[in-house]
């Protein structure tokens, strides 16, 4: 190897270590110095004095504290199973029938992505709350408990599961199914042989997900689990009710252990599913009156009760007075009367530019990063850990987690709190994992041969990224910022902790009215962010269609 050569490799392993060593910091001061500062007062007293595992003793000899878990657990398994049943009959139905409707029902059965987890929780309590419009018609129904919290839990999460599932059915080979019908294979046999057989690692990924999501969900469980205490509330309680910090760390601690359990399953599951998907587009299938009648009616039927459920809370922020004035009214969008103004849905808005720009660009070229500079396997695989890492924190834990590193004398970032800086760089983190994954399977696929012909050229690698890479890479970057704008909007857990008297946000506004009883209000705020969040996926498709169309 020439003198030359050699003083080359060694400049791009060099130059390759200067570029990561910026998302290695971004990660560590987002992610690592959070949860270092977590487990510390896991351990130390609410004077910072070490303790060792007496908090951990005092949580499992409290037995308000392991029911918590208990409960916690209970309620994710309930609403796995529901969910995921659900959603792959109607996974089932979109991709392997000729039901009717089926953009529609595609299209209207993710609605509840566009809004808040407390959102749908609004509508159970106009439908089946004290005064609600079906609970009056039944005996000895209690919404606010298990209950509540399990069909608020189904609501949130089945257009996940659906969009998880449908994606697994399409990347079965359709020519399975035409070989088995030339074989003489009934629906049956099919069913059974073909396309369970071929999702099952797919329908475990989907339980870990609805696991995880309703095991870390907050909304749900602060307006409608009442005295069923959940883990997600007791950390509210500990740390805002009774100022016991560190007791709230060690249940944040508790909590990471199942979502950390789920995550690596479904992990594991992802990779299995890979294996066998084999992104074909499946063909349309032969039309069966019956089996497509059935379809119809058991596929709608959820997305009738989604519909009705989303509904009703814009129904209920346009009346006078619930349940006995339902003349129509605008007052409800008056939030100056309720003492708030419309300035937390300008903070939302605000929030959610800021995190979808800034989002786009750390996690696209962090993924970038990781995939094509020249430096060794452990540093990248570091980055890649910590990239990974959020996935697995539920976003009150990591919200309070950045009050213990935060919120210091000694800490340069002491001067965040309370900023949009604080919570944007918090959203960021939180929503961190997705972008990074969805960016690594673009820029994984695009040429590594890019960069060798522009080095031989002798255009600088920055060059070749603005001018090769980002063009290749439009769709994607559109599609997670739209991804990061929506979340950001309709986020309640990550930021609950951290926002101040100026930069409280419209999902948590909606959770402090209804608090205090102002449901229409609460509504009101609600139909906003759906608003706009239709909106702007309205925008997002007819400009990622003309960026397609493109030349």
């Amino acid at each position: 190897m020439s003198v030359t050569t050699l003083f080359q490799k060694k400049q791009s392993q060099l130059s390759g270590l200067l570029l990561l060593a910026l998302p290695c910091i971004f990660l560590w001061v987002g992610v690592g110095e959070p949860l270092k500062q977590l487990l510390i007062r896991s351990v130390s007293n609410n004077d910072g004095q070490y303790i060792g595992l007496k908090n951990f003793i005092d949580y499992f000899s409290n037995s308000g504290l392991v029911d918590a878990l208990l409960h916690s657990v209970f309620v994710s398994l309930v609403v796995m199973v529901v969910s995921v049943s659900i959603a792959f009959v109607v996974a089932f139905g979109l991709v392997r029938s000729q039901l009717w409707g089926k953009p529609a029902l595609q299209a209207l059965i993710q609605i509840p992505l566009f809004v808040p987890s407390i959102f749908p929780c609004l509508g159970l309590i106009y439908l089946l709350g004290g005064q609600g419009l079906i609970s009056q018609y039944l005996t000895d129904f209690d919404l606010y408990g298990p209950t509540g919290v399990i069909l608020g839990g189904i609501i949130f999460t089945l257009p996940h599961a659906v969009l998880l599932l449908t994606t697994t059915l399409r990347g079965i080979d359709s020519r399975l199914y035409q070989a088995a019908s030339c074989l003489g294979a009934s629906y049956w046999r099919q069913f059974t042989s073909i396309t369970l057989a071929n999702s099952a690692y797919g329908i475990i990924s989907a339980c870990f997900v609805v696991f995880t999501l309703t095991m870390t969900d907050f909304g749900i469980a602060k307006v409608l689990a009442g005295q069923y205490s959940m883990l997600a509330t007791e950390i509210y309680k500990q740390v805002i009710g009774q100022q016991n910090f560190s007791m709230g760390a060690t249940i944040s601690l508790v909590l990471i252990v199942p979502t950390c359990m789920a995550f690596f399953v479904d992990g594991w599951a992802r990779k299995k599913q890979a294996r066998l998907a084999n992104n074909q587009t499946v063909q349309d299938v032969n039309p069966s009156t019956l089996r497509d009648v059935l379809l119809t009616i058991v596929c709608w039927l959820p997305c009738a009760a989604l519909l009705m459920v989303i509904g009703v809370v814009v129904w209920g922020s346009l009346i006078s007075y619930w349940p006995y004035d339902f003349s129509f009214t605008w007052a409800n969008y008056d939030f100056d009367a309720f003492g708030y103004g419309w300035q937390p849905y300008w903070n939302s808005l605000i929030l959610a530019v800021m995190v979808a720009v800034f989002g786009v660009i750390i996690t696209f070229c962090t993924s970038y990063v990781s995939l094509r500079a020249t430096a060794p396997k452990f540093i990248t695989g570091l980055v890649r850990f910590f990239a990974l890492l959020p996935l697995s924190i539920p976003g009150t834990v990591l919200g309070l987690a950045y009050i213990f590193a935060f919120n210091r004398p000694d800490s340069w970032l002491n001067a965040w709190q309370g900023t949009f800086a604080l919570l944007a760089f918090n959203t960021i983190v939180h929503l961190f994992s997705v972008s990074f994954l969805t960016f690594n399977s673009t820029v994984g696929r695009l040429e590594s041969n890019y960069e060798h012909v522009g080095r031989s050229l002798s255009v600088p690698q920055w060059l070749t990224f603005f001018r090769v890479i980002v063009p290749l890479s439009r769709l994607t970057l559109l599609d997670i910022f739209f991804y990061l704008f929506v979340n950001t909007l309709t986020t309640v857990s990550a930021v609950v902790f951290l926002y101040g008297s100026n930069t409280v946000l419209a999902s948590i506004v909606i959770l402090n009215m209804d608090d205090s009883g102002n449901l229409a209000a609460a509504s009101s705020m609600g139909t906003l962010i759906l608003v706009t969040s239709l909106s702007f996926k309205i925008i997002f498709v007819i400009f990622s269609n003309w960026l397609k169309n493109a030349k």
